[in-house]
């Protein structure tokens, strides 16, 4: 098993944990308030915490989905669904009141317990279902509608139908740069098991009909795009490859964007697919390739007016060095530095004899908002970045800088790690 699924599984179980401690605690505490309130002769607290756990459930597993208005990564869906719903609800108390209600002759309240529990409970998760399904709506409406420099192999992963031309433009004019090569068009299909939680949900043959319906839908909609795309990239020299794939995201993304020179993805979107998010942090952080995140609705020119963000590191130096076809080709090239008093960096110019240093005015805001105020004074239309991560399990803290281009970033931005 690799590093990174291991320290996948460990984060899972212990997210798990976590939301179970938690779930557990307020189970205790709605149980104890209940029976001060109603006595302790029939189990009204664990009526309630069923019924209510039975709501989240049905609500929270169909808002975030991975298709749905409010997607989440699966670390979260596990922390509420498995871990605190999982502590809260109290299904094995149900069954020990139930047998002390019968053992005590009670029969009629026995019977009792049991009908309101199912029933409830089954009225509870429904409605959770539909009020989570309610909120899909317009979401569900819109989506209708080894070292390498900047070579001739690209991948283009391709998720949001109404963004993947702009993907395609940007790749294609990437390429450009490069005198041509291949775009690869990747679709990731996920498949049905790994869209629901197994130890929560149950795959009926309906669901699973619908989960398959749902991919082969969109994924026929991106293949229209890149058929349409397709007789104008080759105009320009670039050969266009459909590759449509089902399996884990950000396996595929490794494995493509290895055997890449560049990848080229959407910036991710508030709310977005937990599969979008997924594939990008693999695609920056385990694939040794460069990334060029591409903002929703592009379809503007791509390296005529090039900012680097500088900073003495290494990451910074590996992202120029991979953008260096662009570089040589771009009419303009300017060097943001934080330092008012910096002179050229010496790596620069060697690479870009004519780039141009740009000090960037104090002011408020953070580093990642002030780049890219300073990418806009100098009317750039690419901005190339190292991309960070503090800590080496699982990658899991974003450095600012690149947390704040991956949610804000309005211009295509080139990463590495």
């Amino acid at each position: 098993m690799s590093d990174r699924k291991k320290g996948v599984r460990v984060l899972f179980y212990l997210v798990v944990a976590l939301g179970g401690a938690l779930g557990s605690v307020a189970r205790a505490w709605v149980g104890i308030a209940v029976a001060r309130l109603t006595g302790p002769e029939f189990p009204w607290g664990t009526i309630l915490i069923n019924v209510v756990g039975s709501f989240v459930i049905g609500f929270f597993g169909t808002l975030t989905t991975s298709d749905g208005r409010f997607a989440v990564p699966t670390d979260l869906r596990a922390f509420v669904m498995i871990g605190v719903c999982g502590g809260f609800t109290t299904f094995s108390s149900f069954s020990l009141q139930t047998l002390d209600l019968a053992r005590d002759g009670r029969v009629a309240q026995a019977a009792g317990n049991v009908g309101l529990s199912l029933v409830l409970c089954l009225m509870a998760v429904t409605a959770g279902h539909l009020s989570a399904a309610r909120l899909h709506g317009p979401r569900a409406a819109a989506a209708k509608t080894a070292e390498k420099g900047m070579g001739t192999v690209v991948v283009a992963v391709l998720d949001r139908p109404w963004d993947a031309h702009g993907l395609l433009v940007a790749g294609t004019r990437l390429m450009a740069h490069a005198g041509g090569g291949r775009l690869q068009a990747l679709a990731v299909r996920q498949p049905p098991p790994a869209e629901i939680l197994p130890s929560e949900e149950v795959m009926t043959v309906e669901r699973d009909e619908a989960l398959r319906a749902g991919p082969e839908h969109w994924a026929d909609q991106l293949h229209d795009v890149v058929g349409a795309w397709r007789t104008l990239a080759q105009q320009q020299g670039v050969v266009v490859d459909w590759v449509d794939v089902t399996g884990d995201v950000a396996d595929i993304v490794v494995e493509y964007g290895r055997n890449a020179d560049v990848v080229v993805m959407a910036r991710p979107l508030d709310h977005e697919s937990a599969r979008v998010r997924t594939g990008l942090h693999a695609a920056l952080f385990a694939t040794g390739r460069p990334v060029l995140i591409v903002p929703p609705g592009f379809d503007g020119d791509l390296g005529e007016v090039v900012a680097i963000a500088w900073r003495e590191d290494g990451r910074a130096a590996q992202t120029v060095r991979a953008s260096l076809p662009m570089l040589q080709r771009a009419r303009e090239v300017h060097v943001l530095c934080m330092d008012p008093s910096a002179a050229m960096p010496a790596a620069l110019r060697e690479i870009a004899p004519g780039a141009r240093l740009y000090a960037m005015p104090a002011q408020d805001g953070s580093v990642g908002a002030r780049l890219l105020t300073a990418a806009h004074d100098v009317a750039a239309d690419l901005l190339v970045v190292g991309a960070y991560a503090h800590g080496e399990w699982r990658e899991a803290m974003l450095g600012g800088v690149t947390r704040y281009m991956l949610a804000n970033a309005d211009l295509p931005v080139l990463m590495r790690h």
